[in-house]
């Protein structure tokens, strides 16, 4: 198999991807990270307090614009896959998806006290075609970067790292501006800050990770069509799985996320130590990810990622022990750091496991569909994480939820389900489709051998 050269001449490394280009290839992730959650969690509020716009036409904005954006990810990916340049398959579409991703989070985080729906639309849509443009290639570039097992773990905890710093970017920002303002609030001038930085930070550190970081082993001489994706992927037992996993996980999330604000703020009634809750979360997260790299080497990738699901289901049910107030504070906490030391590795498992199905997949068709099979697993987040949206708010609203109701009795018993219980048992289901998943590290082994092989002998053929 030639070895491709990145801008510089180098020549990618067969077995370790050395970690300063790693590095540099994760952290083009760290400034999309950085925006992602706030967008969901944040500035639908944001919006309805500082602009002329409503909740209800928010809503309906970003559900549309989230379809949208699952919509674009298969086309993106399929793109990719079937478009080379002289620049590679990838680096392309990425550095394309920085530079829209980078306009689009300038108008969003900056909109003016008259902005209405419409302002909203059009820049909610610009960041998710950006952000089609971009994660799409970046996590198939990442899958091609080394077909070993274990470094793919490598590769899937660096980004996960960055990923997590991002996110933990916005809320230590807001923790900055407390000797300032006295409060954790968000406010105009501090979303407009953090809004320049990342748009500014956004291109400028893709473009350096596209011109050092190596394009990776792109395996794979035919020429996917359409008809064979779609046969490919309905034929493919693993990816199957795969999906069921990552479905349920997603589902699970979805969930969760829709009510934990309300749960920390109106159930524990530790709203003014929200941010401090995110902030210790991703930086327990962060710190405990070296530790899950040295596990997934050492014991695989599924089981040990089936053990962080298992207890990451089973930790929230402690919540039926803590009272509400600020007595909580401090077992909540601990929970909190619980939880984010064990969600690591649930993390990062999938990313990896995706790269070897790919690989898989590869040597049943001959074709690298890396592209096209990372835009699936895009869509399954996206579309699974909605729907977990969806029934969560409504679930505890069927339990007699309402803002400033008492939280007791039914409206306590629907919050209970809706985080603690329901999240749980789809988070045991993944773990059991993943405890006994069949691409193990011998098996990719022989997998990534007989391409290799393939690869030379194709090599050899040539004129």
């Amino acid at each position: 198999m030639d070895e491709e050269t990145n801008g510089g001449g180098a020549t990618t490394d067969p077995t370790r991807l050395p970690a300063r280009a790693l590095m540099m290839y994760a952290v083009t992730t760290l400034p999309i990270s950085l925006v992602n959650l706030p967008i969901n969690m944040v500035l639908p509020a944001y919006y309805v307090q500082n602009t002329a716009t409503t909740l209800a036409a928010i809503g309906a904005v970003s559900f549309f614009a989230r379809t949208f954006d699952a919509a674009a990810d298969p086309l993106v990916g399929y793109l990719s896959d079937r478009l080379p340049t002289r620049w590679g398959k990838r680096k392309p579409w990425i550095l394309a998806g920085s530079l829209v991703c980078a306009a689009a989070i300038v108008f969003l985080f900056s909109p003016p006290r008259t902005a209405t729906i419409v302002y909203y639309t059009l820049a909610c849509f610009a960041f998710y075609v950006g952000y089609a443009l971009f994660d799409v290639p970046n996590k198939a570039w990442g899958s091609e970067l080394s077909r070993r097992y274990l470094e793919r773990s490598r590769i899937a905890t660096y980004l996960t790292v960055a990923s997590v710093l991002g996110a933990l970017g916005f809320w230590l920002a807001l923790i900055i501006q407390v000797p300032f303002t006295h409060s954790t609030q968000i406010n105009p001038e501090v979303f407009r800050a953090i809004a320049w930085c990342d748009a500014l930070a956004l291109p400028l550190i893709a473009f350096l990770a596209l011109r050092y970081v190596p394009r990776g082993a792109f395996v794979g001489a035919a020429t996917p069509s359409f008809p064979d994706l779609l046969r490919a992927i309905r034929t493919n037992r693993l990816l199957w799985r795969f999906c069921s996993i990552v479905g349920f996980l997603q589902l699970a999330n979805g969930i969760s996320s829709s009510v934990f604000f309300i749960f920390v703020t109106q159930y524990l009634r530790l709203g003014s130590e929200f941010a401090f809750f995110m902030l210790g979360y991703f930086a327990v997260q962060v710190s405990t990810l070296p530790l899950w790299l040295k596990v997934l080497r050492r014991y695989g990738k599924h089981r040990p990622g089936a053990i962080s699901w298992i207890l990451n289901g089973m930790l929230p049910f402690c919540l039926f022990f803590i009272p509400p107030g600020q007595s909580a504070l401090w077992p909540a906490l601990a929970l909190t750091v619980a939880m984010a030391a064990i969600a690591g590795g649930g993390q990062v498992v999938p990313i990896a496991i995706l790269g070897d199905i790919v690989d898989y997949d590869m040597l049943k068709t001959g074709v690298n569909r890396a592209g096209n099979y990372f835009a699936i697993q895009n869509v399954l987040f996206k579309l699974c994480m909605g729907a977990g949206l969806g029934i969560g708010l409504p679930l505890i609203a069927a339990f007699g939820y309402a803002n400033g109701a008492p939280m007791a009795g039914r409206v306590k018993a629907g919050l209970m389900i809706a985080y603690v219980i329901l999240p749980g048992v789809l988070q045991f289901i993944a773990a059991a489709f993943a405890w006994n998943f069949p691409l193990d590290a011998r098996r990719h082994d022989i997998v990534r051998r007989r391409i290799e092989q393939r690869a030379r002998r194709d090599d050899k053929a040539k004129p």
